[in-house]
């Protein structure tokens, strides 16, 4: 496959900030990646340790979209189920799990993480890899940098930062360093707590030092920024027409991993912006992952990034003075 997700599946159980429960729905890092590529090409795929209850709960959904699951492995009892606890402001955090919730030990013995081997296996021939938070210990990093290396691979780093914890900030910088992404992810209320400020401008020239070539800077219900060559280009979020806004779990996943395979095929960074914030858009109107996967949706998903992107450069001349292209429709003539 040539677009391929690593991280996690889990059932979540997302809550309002008055305490009503939007649902209990299927859900993972791992799993929304997945469907933040998907929605515009079905040459991805998702590598996760799973377990056995994999099957029962996922089934229906792997067998209605033939989803490819060469690289899922049954490594563990239940699937993690997580409480995600909603603020005003959207951002949420895990409630403490019981012992029994944590389902045998299986997070804490590091068998929900997919391995380097793994990855080795599943990406000779792949072109853009999307990871979000694997061991905190420095050799997975040095061994997926090799990997990185050998098989020529884009890599879209979505920073995880667990929201209500320690923030192990020399550790994210280390692992940038190790690592060194072609692509970079991280919302606003984590980049806040991460560098401690909240001026926008102060964290986008902070995060300009990273020297990472592609940033993707998740705004919440404003939007959303790529940052590219020094330079910031917001989108603003966007509402699917006939759909309302259900439940944001994993819109950050999905939109990251569609902000990678968006700039790899296009490498034009309003654009970019627009078909991330578009999935991000189509995650929303869903109770856990998108359900399905129709054409109809994808060209609807591409006429709408067409016609955001024309409204861009006909308010933003200077963007087409830069040397972009001035209609949407150019962007996307080989890839749709």
């Amino acid at each position: 496959m040539k677009y391929i997700t690593v991280g996690q599946a889990s059932i979540d159980r997302s809550i309002r900030p008055d305490g009503s429960i939007i649902g209990i729905n299927l859900g993972g890092p791992g799993v929304f990646a997945y469907t933040g590529i998907r929605l515009y090409d079905d040459n991805c795929q998702m590598i996760l340790n799973v377990a056995e209850d994999f099957e029962p709960k996922y089934g229906d959904w792997i067998r209605r979209n033939m989803v490819n699951t060469d690289a899922c492995y049954l490594c563990y009892d239940k699937t993690h189920a997580y409480d995600l606890i909603y603020s005003e402001d959207g951002s949420y955090y895990q409630a403490d799990m019981s012992e029994k919730e944590k389902y045998d030990r299986a997070g804490e013995y590091g068998w929900t993480n997919v391995r380097p081997e793994q990855i080795e296996r599943h990406t000779r021939n792949a072109e853009g890899l999307y990871i979000f938070i694997e061991p905190t210990y420095e050799q997975y990093w040095k061994q997926l940098a090799d990997i990185k290396e050998r098989h020529h691979l884009q890599i879209m780093y979505e920073i995880g930062i667990a929201k209500g914890g320690d923030y192990d900030r020399d550790h994210v910088l280390k692992v940038l360093d190790i690592l060194k992404p072609q692509m970079a992810s991280l919302n606003h209320n984590e980049s806040c707590d991460f560098f401690g400020i909240e001026d926008r401008e102060e964290i986008f020239r902070r995060i300009d030092s990273w020297n990472i070539p592609l940033f993707f800077y998740r705004a919440g219900e404003e939007g959303s920024y790529v940052l590219y060559d020094h330079k910031s280009y917001f989108c603003p979020s966007l509402t699917i027409e006939g759909r309302e806004s259900l439940d944001p779990t994993g819109c950050g996943n999905s939109s990251t991993a569609a902000c990678m395979w968006a700039w790899m095929n296009t490498h034009n960074p309003v654009m970019t912006g627009w078909l991330a914030n578009i999935v991000g858009a189509y995650n929303v109107s869903y109770k856990g992952i998108i359900s399905e996967f129709t054409k109809e949706m994808r060209d609807h998903a591409f006429d709408l990034a067409i016609s955001r992107y024309n409204d861009y450069v006909k308010d933003n001349p200077e963007y087409v003075e830069a040397g972009y292209p001035a209609k949407g429709e150019e962007v996307l003539k080989d890839i749709r």
